[in-house]
């Protein structure tokens, strides 16, 4: 009776230990995953590698990655901005006061004392001139300069404010326009515009005053 007993409990043992064997061996192992980007990099380090010429051993290669799934990062680039354009007058010459100097359209002694800084009187008296006469001179007249005297004419020669833009008429040229400002040369204005003495002004031209 004993002994039948002890068969029963090691049957029932030995049944025991098969379940949970079979439970053990039977029960799924946590599956493990691999990062997707650290599996992109590999592969791209695995082709670099085998691109390069390593084609043996299991060597691992860690890579720096320079895009993520093939899209390559770009800064963008910052807007051009376009300088301000600016228009600056030609330089002006500097320029010296003839001992001679002929008359042109538009001129007169009285125009050259302002240009030149010297006082009317001292101009009318190198040539020989009353006040009536040389109001009266014609282009081509050839007067005198006394040099010495320049400075003399003294302050207000200017008889238009300058800088300023100009508009020109049919009938302007350089020199008359030059009197017409007072104490500006000739040579300056048409210098200031990119142009010539002799060039012709068209009605309606823009010019510089400097």
């Amino acid at each position: 009776m004993r002994n039948r007993l002890n068969l029963i409990i090691l049957a029932v043992f030995g049944l025991l230990l098969v379940a949970c064997t079979r439970s053990v061996t039977g029960a799924s192992l946590p599956t493990v995953t691999e990062d997707p980007l650290s599996s992109v990099f590999n592969t791209i380090a695995t082709q670099t590698a085998l691109a390069a010429g390593g084609s043996g051993g299991s060597k691992s290669i860690t890579a720096t990655p320079t895009s993520i799934f093939g899209a390559t990062a770009t800064l963008a680039s910052s807007p051009t901005v376009s300088p301000t354009v600016t228009t600056t007058p030609a330089p002006v010459t500097k320029l010296s006061v003839p001992p001679n100097y002929t008359l042109h359209e538009g001129e007169w002694p009285y125009c050259l004392a302002r240009r030149f800084n010297i006082l009317p009187s001292s101009i009318l008296d190198a040539n020989g001139l009353t006040e009536q006469e040389a109001e009266n001179l014609s282009v081509g007249y050839k007067l005198v300069i006394p040099v010495d005297d320049v400075g003399t004419y003294g302050p207000n020669r200017q008889l238009r404010t300058h800088p300023t833009t100009y508009t020109a008429s049919g009938a302007d040229t350089f020199y008359s326009i030059g009197c017409a400002f007072g104490d500006v040369w000739p040579e300056h204005i048409a210098e200031a515009n990119g142009m010539e003495l002799g060039d012709n002004i068209k009605a309606g031209m823009q010019l510089h005053i400097p």
